[in-house]
């Protein structure tokens, strides 16, 4: 599946995957910041929320036994990138989202070094 960036967005070519992947990281940052902001005005949005987090980790490598403390790194980092976001700036989502894509590798590099 390749995914069809406008091209006055593009600064390089992206292999399929790592495009798949930033995508999808945009999408939930955006649910990210719709939940929070709901949130912050009062109404309960825990039903609602899209976890895309097992489909991404999937396919960026990771393995399935995460603890606590990735969870909850992973979760807070979401939040941090979207706090500033306008709600309909695309664009920046698209930032943004590459930025946490470049924060999952590194982790996923501490990782694995912790690992061995």
């Amino acid at each position: 599946m390749k995914i069809k960036i406008p091209k006055n967005l593009r600064l390089i070519n992206l292999p399929p995957k790592i495009e798949l992947t930033v995508f999808l990281i945009k999408l939930e940052l955006k649910n990210v910041k719709f939940t929070n902001d709901l949130n912050n005005k009062g109404i309960d949005t825990y039903a609602g929320f899209l976890d895309f987090s097992p489909l991404i980790l999937s396919i960026m490598g990771f393995d399935k036994n995460f603890t606590d403390e990735f969870r909850e790194w992973y979760f807070d980092r979401q939040t941090q990138l979207v706090e500033r976001i306008d709600s309909e700036d695309d664009k920046k989502f698209l930032e943004q989202a590459f930025i946490f894509y470049v924060d999952l590798v590194v982790k996923k590099r501490e990782l694995d070094v912790n690992a061995t």
